[in-house]
């Protein structure tokens, strides 16, 4: 059933995000991104249901090749088109896939590695942007969520070994 999720979703970005995107959402732009995946400027976004901790979730979007990673984001704009894809998709509304810590919201790309006060993104891109509602203390080593209780719009800090849905990004 996720190769149909995957569909609808591309297709149903195409219908939220086409007044955002560079151009048509059938056009050159759409054929630089992988089947079922949404363009939005220079980047091409999938959304995946499958619950895994932020290090595994990491590593499943680098399998898509080099310059895919958990998303990063970089602006107002980048940051609405991501959560207009994630409501059409209601991920919040789906199972804990058995692991019983109830966590919400949607990995990114954002993280603070253990013993560093700096937050870095997977994709070693600046941290220019940020839609903070909390972040943690200094001397954990924890990663960046979209709440979906904030449609999206917001970020919280969560131990990067909970297990949520994810968001990767690539260079279109």
């Amino acid at each position: 059933m996720e190769p149909t999720r995957t569909l609808m979703l591309g297709l149903l970005g195409c219908l939220l995000l086409v007044p955002r995107l560079r151009g048509e959402c059938w056009g050159q732009e759409a054929a630089a991104c992988a089947w079922g995946w949404v363009p939005f400027e220079e980047g091409c976004y999938g959304f995946f249901p499958r619950e895994l901790s932020w290090r595994r979730a990491e590593a499943f979007c680098q399998r898509f090749g080099a310059g895919t990673h958990l998303a990063s984001v970089h602006g107002a704009e980048e940051h609405q088109a991501i959560a207009a894809m994630l409501a059409s998709s209601r991920p919040g509304q789906g199972s804990q896939d058995g692991d019983g810590d109830g966590d919400s919201g949607v990995w990114i790309g954002l993280h603070r590695p253990l013993r560093s006060h700096r937050w870095q993104w997977s994709d070693g891109s600046e941290v220019d942007y940020g839609s903070w509602h909390q972040q943690p203390g200094p001397r954990r080593r924890v990663c960046a969520a979209l709440q979906d209780t904030a449609d999206f719009l917001t970020w919280n800090s969560d131990a990067c070994a909970h297990r949520k849905p994810f968001v990767c990004k690539a260079s279109a």
